[in-house]
C-alpha cells in the first residue's frame, strides 16, 4: 500500500512537472534575431495584436496574453508603432513594452560637413525616402547648412519632414548655446555666418585654426577679393581629390574662383566648432593660407609670402592640386 502511494505521488509529481514545463514554455516566444521588427498598426484591437504577435513568434499563448491585459484593465492601452524584439521574448516584457510604447528607434549618424545630398543617400539606404526627393526638398526650402550634423535616433517610419524638423531644432539649440543673440539677427546675416561656417568646415581640420580661417574669409570679403575656395568647386563636381585648372574654370555660381563674394548658399552642414569660428572669428591681418600637407596650414598676410609658402609646402610635396590655395590677390 505504501509502495502504491509512493508510485502515485511520483507520477503525479512527474505530471505536474511536465505541465509546468509546458506552461512555462508558453511564457516565452520563439527565438528572435537582433533587430526583429514588428509593427502594431493604429486602431488594432488587443485580440488582433495577440494574433499578430503569435504569427510572428513573439508570443505563444494568446489566451494568457489577453487574460493579463483584461485582468489589469490595459487591453485598450496598447500603443501603435514599430517594436524591436530579440532573443526569446517573455510575455510580461512584451506586454510592458507595448503598453509603455517603447518603440524601436533607428540610429543615424550624420558627420560634420555632410551635405543634404549625402543625407538623402543615407535616408534612401534606410528606406525613408528617395535621395533625389530629399535633395529637391531641402534645396527648395534652402536647408543646406541648417541640418545640424549629429547622431540621431528616429522612430521607424519617420518622415523626411520630421527628420528635417528635428535636425533644424538641433541646429538652433547649438547656435543658441554659442550665442543666444543669434536667434534675433537678420536672415541675411545668419545665412552669411552659416555659409562661412560651411567653408571653414570643409577647409579646416584642426579646431584651433577654424577661427583664423573664418577671419581670413571675412577679411577677403571686406576687400572684395575672391574667396578661391576649392571646397566650393568640390561641392559642384563632387569630392574629387585632385582638382585641375580646368575644374577651377567651371561655370557655376558656386565657383569662388570665378565669382567674388560668398557662394549662393552654404556648401555643407557645419558642426559646432565651425559655427563658433564663423560667429567669433579671429581678428587677424591674414589674407591667405595654404596647406602644409599634415592637416595644418601656413597663414600669410602678403601675396608674396603666400607664394613662397605655396612653393615650399605644395610644390615640393606634390600637393598643389590637392589643397586649398589663394592664387592671386585679385
Amino acid at each position: 500500500m505504501r509502495n502504491l502511494f509512493i508510485m502515485i505521488t511520483f507520477f503525479v509529481g512527474i505530471t505536474l512537472a511536465i505541465l509546468f514545463a509546458r506552461y512555462h514554455a508558453t511564457l516565452y516566444g520563439d527565438f528572435q534575431p537582433p533587430g526583429t521588427l514588428v509593427e502594431i498598426p493604429k486602431n488594432t484591437s488587443s485580440y488582433e495584436v495577440a494574433q499578430l504577435l503569435k504569427e510572428k513568434g513573439i508570443i505563444k499563448n494568446t489566451r494568457l496574453f489577453l487574460k493579463v491585459l483584461t485582468r489589469n484593465k490595459i487591453d485598450k492601452k496598447i500603443r501603435a508603432g514599430i517594436y524591436e524584439f530579440s532573443g526569446r521574448p517573455y510575455i510580461n516584457d512584451v506586454i510592458d513594452k507595448l503598453i509603455k510604447g517603447r518603440i524601436a528607434y533607428l540610429k543615424l549618424v550624420f558627420p560634420e560637413g555632410i551635405t543634404c545630398r549625402e543625407i538623402g543617400k543615407i535616408l534612401e539606404q534606410e528606406g525613408i525616402c528617395e535621395s533625389d526627393e530629399f535633395e529637391k526638398f531641402t534645396k527648395e526650402q534652402g536647408l543646406e547648412g541648417f541640418l545640424f550634423p549629429d547622431t540621431y535616433k528616429f522612430p521607424y517610419g519617420v518622415s523626411k519632414e520630421a527628420i528635417v524638423k528635428i535636425m533644424i531644432g538641433r541646429f538652433w539649440d547649438v547656435v543658441r548655446s554659442i550665442n543666444p543673440e543669434m536667434e534675433t539677427i537678420k536672415k541675411e546675416e545668419l545665412i552669411k555666418i552659416v555659409t562661412i561656417a560651411s567653408l571653414v568646415e570643409k577647409e579646416a581640420e584642426i579646431n584651433s585654426e577654424r577661427p583664423i580661417i573664418a577671419g581670413i574669409f571675412y577679411n577677403r570679403l571686406k576687400r572684395n577679393m575672391p574667396l578661391q575656395s576649392c571646397a566650393t568647386i568640390k561641392y559642384v563636381i563632387g569630392n574629387k581629390k585632385n582638382l585641375t585648372l580646368q575644374d577651377l574654370k567651371i561655370r557655376s555660381p558656386f565657383n569662388t574662383y570665378r565669382h567674388r563674394g560668398l557662394p549662393p548658399s552654404p556648401i555643407c552642414n557645419p558642426g559646432k566648432k565651425s559655427l563658433e569660428a564663423a560667429i567669433y572669428p579671429s581678428k587677424t591681418s591674414y589674407l591667405f593660407f595654404v596647406s602644409k600637407g599634415d592637416g595644418s596650414h601656413y597663414f600669410s598676410t602678403t601675396y608674396s609670402e603666400h607664394l613662397s609658402a605655396k612653393n615650399f609646402y605644395l610644390n615640393q610635396q606634390g600637393l598643389a592640386q590637392d589643397s586649398l590655395e589663394f592664387s592671386s590677390e585679385q
